[in-house]
């Protein structure tokens, strides 16, 4: 899912800057300011892949909390069973009764099915054999204290009213198939878009023309592989202040360009999420200046370049 979405994005860039190029490239008769805003649309706070992610994340911490409830009451189940059973042995009725309680629990629903009918049955059971006193699994273990452990889990509709951690783990698992919907129909007009955007192009620009070259560079699928290494070439500092190079990489897509001056203690990225496959820099004190970049796709980060160096005047 990520992977489409990241694509379509990576598409949608590559239109832009093809729009920004071409004047007279205006699928769908959008304007590059148009498109900007749907880039900044699915980059930006709230985009569905960070709604998302944050929903996936709800979830885990929901299961997590639920999970750690049901061990909890299954373990306590465990520990009250044998005591109750031991103070009800003079008791037949009683005994039996307890025997009948569902042991054996293996799953969230049957460990809260065992919690509960435990917890009705202690309602019924009457004082154990010999004791003025209404059971107590030990000292701090009553009836009252061992529902708080179904409350956790259930909840209460109050007042004040508890939310359980099962209908906080049922609400988050709703908010994610919220969102998982959302990323979809978002990717999918992303696509509608992109898909067209390139059909368009290749309809309006001849083969061979220079306006086509830049259609035909817009990536048409995912990357089936990781990026190679990136290259960089003909690095040079053609004026006062200046450096420029150009770059690629294997299956690369996009590219963050990474560099360090004179007297920085690391790398400093410059550039991020790049597609054209140039750089170039102006207005640089003089010194010698460490450039490396790392290229991107659908399926991940290439290894960095070997380090160029450009003695700036």
């Amino acid at each position: 899912m990520f992977e489409d979405f990241t694509f379509e994005l990576l598409r949608l860039r590559y239109i832009k800057s093809a729009m920004d190029a071409i004047f007279s490239f205006r699928p769908d008769d959008k304007t590059p300011a148009q498109v900007g805003a749907m880039i900044t649309s699915a980059e930006g706070p709230g985009n569905p892949r960070s709604n998302y992610q944050s929903a996936e994340t709800a979830i885990q911490l929901a299961r997590g909390e639920y999970d750690e409830d049901i061990v909890q009451a299954h373990e306590l189940c465990v520990q009250v069973y044998p005591i109750m059973k031991s103070r009800f042995r003079a008791d037949p009725g009683s005994l039996s009764a307890i025997n009948s309680l569902p042991t054996g629990d293996q799953t969230g629903a049957a460990t809260l099915t065992r919690i509960k009918a435990t917890s009705t049955l202690w309602a019924q059971l009457p004082n154990p054999p010999g004791s003025a006193n209404p059971f107590r699994a030990w000292d701090t273990m009553d009836r009252a204290t061992f529902d708080t452990y179904i409350t956790a889990i259930e909840g209460t509709v109050g007042p004040p009213a508890i939310v359980g951690t099962l209908a906080a783990k049922a609400a988050a698992e709703s908010a994610l198939q919220v969102a998982e919907g959302a990323i979809h129909t978002f990717v999918s007009g992303l696509a509608d878009f992109t898909t067209n955007a390139l059909i368009q192009g290749r309809a309006q620009y001849p083969e061979g023309t220079a306006n086509r070259e830049v259609i035909d560079a817009i990536p048409t699928a995912p990357s089936t592989q990781p990026p190679g290494q990136s290259i960089i070439t003909n690095a040079a500092s053609p004026s006062t202040g200046g450096a420029e190079f150009d770059y690629t990489a294997l299956h690369g897509t996009s590219y963050d360009i990474y560099r360090q001056g004179p007297g920085q203690p690391a790398f400093v990225k410059v550039a991020s999420d790049v597609i054209v496959k140039h750089y170039r820099a102006t207005g640089l004190p003089p010194g010698a200046y460490d450039f490396k970049v790392i290229a991107h796709n659908s399926r991940g980060d290439g290894p960095p370049s070997a380090v160029t160096v450009v003695n700036v005047g």
